[in-house]
């Protein structure tokens, strides 16, 4: 797994996302700012797993609850994709 840039993967979810067809800026702008702002929630939540006051078992068990919260998410987008395509 390659570490990329939050750019990068943005680039890479807006272009699954809004593949067949064109948004507005506005609606690009915003849903940017969604992205950021979910990195900056995961990124902040990172560096609190590295404070004393949280154990190693539980920063095992929020990054696995996080990993599958995605995993879900993305199964759900996926279903939503192949059924527009």
């Amino acid at each position: 797994m390659a570490l990329n840039s939050i750019e990068h993967e943005w680039n890479g979810f807006a272009k699954m996302v809004f593949n067949g067809w064109t948004p507005s800026d506005v609606q690009v702008r915003e849903m940017k700012k969604a992205f950021y702002a979910g990195a900056w929630a995961l990124f902040t939540a990172l560096q609190e797993i590295g404070e004393p006051h949280i154990s190693e078992s539980e920063g095992e068990a929020y990054l696995e609850a996080r990993r599958a919260e995605c995993l879900e998410f993305c199964r759900l987008l996926m279903a939503e994709y192949l059924e527009r395509n």
